[in-house]
Parts: structure tokens; sequence; C-alpha cells
């Protein structure tokens, strides 16, 4: 008993210090001046590292700056000595989900939703990860959980319209969005996912005006270049349609998606060597992507590169590597193309009515206008289907497939 009471005042005099330090950076941390704060956690951390509280808000700081897998590890340590720590446990959920670890996230913020069913953070983080992983159906509930909680809360409301958009309810989406933007007429994702319901309807105009708005207020944000584009090409302005995606491609020269949006837009105006080419850097980037292998064979095939196209299209299946006629073709191409050379355009042919079952292919590409081709497996076997023109030994450029890519 007496040691312990004689520990009180040491441990008083710590928490003391450790506030005084604290307060004393309090400035730069309302700044979001991270950089200057972090090595002054740092230093408390290194000498009381038993200190629950303080390495979570370090491991807070470090989120909050970007510093993810730092975080992730801060975390870690947070929740082995205290594992009931919701608040850690949610960051985690937070900083994995920004890593792109779904999964994990996922697991992260069961925890935190099974002890407290109404955790907003964790409710807005599964929801967001249920839609990621295309679980609409599943995300719904979390969201409209949220929307209960905080109904004037734009970006709870957004993400409900999120999670009603991809199912057969896009009224009720739309009216979510239109309430997320009364609430925050700038609220980004709304504007976005607003604009997309309406690029289906094709009320490309009205799509437009929210488009323009929020690339007016992040005019780097990728999704919103490629909504763009998609709407520039419902109104058949093709020049504008490559131009928000060469915007996307610059903001991110590493985004396959972005290279196969661009690849296409190439393409339909004509530029079918610029579009071998582009196709040909998304596959480097995402190797083995089934909508990107459909993009480069179609892009091959309209080059008159027949045989390379059919190797392409087929590899998947395979599950080989492009033969070594195929490399070079590509190769050529990339050259001609580099060296501004474009093959002659051929003469129009009067193309046929679309079927039905072309017409539901365009309008699932116009649905999923905006998403990172990444972002969905299709099931059907529609680009299968379409790609056996030329894999048959057709040199005409199947549009079905070029939809398809482009989604």
């Amino acid at each position: 008993m007496t040691e312990t009471l004689r520990g009180i005042p040491d441990t008083n005099a710590r928490q003391e210090k450790i506030n005084a330090a604290l307060d004393a950076i309090a400035y730069l941390e309302q700044d979001e001046r991270f950089d200057e704060v972090i090595p002054v956690y740092q230093d408390l951390v290194g000498r009381y590292p038993d200190d629950v509280e303080l390495l979570f808000k370090m491991a807070t700081i470090m989120l909050r700056n970007g510093d993810l897998r730092e975080s992730v590890a801060h975390l870690r340590k947070v929740l082995f000595m205290k594992p009931e720590h919701l608040a850690a446990r949610s960051n985690m959920g937070n900083a994995l989900l920004l890593l792109g670890y779904l999964e994990q996230a996922k697991e992260a913020f069961d925890a935190v939703v099974e002890a407290e069913p109404e955790n907003r953070n964790a409710l807005y983080g599964l929801a967001t990860i249920l839609i990621k992983m295309h679980g609409h159906a599943e995300a719904e509930p979390y969201a409209r959980c949220l929307v209960q909680l905080i109904p004037n809360s734009a970006p709870a409301l957004s993400l409900l319209g999120d999670a009603l958009s991809a199912e057969t309810k896009a009224e009720a989406a739309t009216l979510n969005y239109r309430a997320a933007l009364r609430v925050d007429s700038q609220y980004v994702p709304a504007l976005v996912g607003l604009a997309k319901l309406l690029i289906i309807r094709k009320k490309s105009e009205e799509a437009l005006a929210h488009l323009d708005k929020a690339h007016d207020l992040q005019p780097r944000n990728v999704e919103v270049l490629f909504a763009m584009g998609h709407a520039y090409l419902l109104e058949e302005n093709t020049s504008s349609a490559v131009e928000s995606f060469e915007l996307a491609h610059a903001c991110e020269p590493e985004n396959a998606a972005a290279l196969v949006h661009l690849s296409i837009g190439k393409r339909k105006l004509g530029l079918v060597y610029a579009g071998v080419y582009h196709a040909a850097a998304a596959w480097r980037l995402a190797p083995g992507n089934k909508q990107v292998s459909n993009a480069l064979g179609a892009a091959l095939a309209a080059a008159g590169a027949t045989d390379a196209a059919r190797d392409v299209l087929t590899s998947s299946s395979r599950n080989s590597q492009f033969l070594e006629a195929t490399e070079a073709a590509i190769k050529e191409v990339e050259y001609l193309a580099e060296q501004g050379y474009e093959r002659p355009v051929r003469e129009e042919k009067v193309a046929p009515e679309p079927s039905e079952h072309s017409k539901s292919i365009e309008a699932r590409a116009l649905e999923e206008a905006g998403e990172s081709v990444f972002k969905a497996q299709s099931e059907d076997a529609a680009p299968e289907e379409l790609a056996e023109d030329v894999v048959k030994g057709k040199s005409e450029v199947p549009d079905e497939l070029e939809e398809k890519a482009s989604s």
C-alpha cells in the first residue's frame, strides 16, 4: 500500500510533464503542422512507452498526416496493450481502408460495431468497404443507421445514395444525393454520384453542370474527370471526352483505368495507334487484368494487328504471356505512335441497328461511368463473346467490347 501511495506523485508528475509538452504544441496541431508535432510525440513515447493514450494520440496524428503504415504499427501496439480500446480499433480500420486492405479493415470495423452498434466512424467505414466490395445491399443497413444518427450529414446521405445506386433504387439514390447537396452544395461525392445517375438517364447537360462544379472544387479528382469524359461521350463530344481522360492521366500517370479510358477515347477520334500506345501502357501497369486486355486487344485489331489482337484476347483464358511476335507488334505500333504516325482512315461502313444485347451492355457501361475498370469484374460472358470476332480472325473492331472496357 505504501509503495502504491509513493508512486502516485511520480505518476502525477509524469502526466503533468506530458500535458505541458502537448499544450506547448497544441497550436501546431491545430494548424495541422504535423511534421513539427510528430517529433515531439516520438520523444514523449520514447520516454513513456507504457502510456497507452500517448501512443494512441501519436498514431492518430500519423494517420492524419498520411503516415499510414507507421500509424498502423503504433495502433497495433495500443491494441496489444489495451484490446478494448475502440477508438484505436476504429482508427486501425481507417488506416487499413486507406491502404487498400479491405478485408482487414472490415474486421476492425466489425469488431467496433459489435461492441458499439452506433459508432459512426465504424458504420461509415463498413458501408464504404462493402460498396467497394460490391456488397451494396449489405452496405445499405449500415448507411441507413448512420443517416438515422446524423440525418443532416452530407457524407452520410451521400453514402446511402452510393449504397442504393447499384441496386434497382435509382430514384431513392437520387433523392439522397440531392438531400446531401441541400445540406452541403459543395460536397463532391454527392455531385459525382448524382451526375453518374443522370448519365445513366442520358441527361448529360445536367450531369455536366454538377461535374463542372465538382471539377472547380477538386480539379485533380480522377473520378470527376472520368465521369466528365463519359458525359461528353454521351453528347458525342469525343474531343472534350479525350481532354478529360488526358487530364485524369496527367493527375495519376500510374492509373491504368485512366489509360484505358484514354485509349478508347483516342480510338473514337480515329487515332488507333495512340489507342494501342495507351492500352499497352495500361497492360504494363496491370498485366492480366481482363478489362485492360480487352481494351488492348480491340486497339490492336483496329490497328490491323489481328494476330496480336487474337493473342492478347486469348492470353487471359490461357493464363500465359504474350507471344514474342505479339510483343514485337505492340512495340512497332507504339513506335509509330511516338513518331506521330497514324493508320490511314478506312471508309466508314454503315453500322447495323444495335441489338437489345448490345444496348444492355452500353447501359451497364454508362451506369459505371467514372468507375475504375478494376472496381468490378462482370460475371456475364459478354466480353468473351464480343472478342470472338477478333479471335476468329475478323479484323473489324467490336464496338461493344470497346464500351465494356471503358466501364
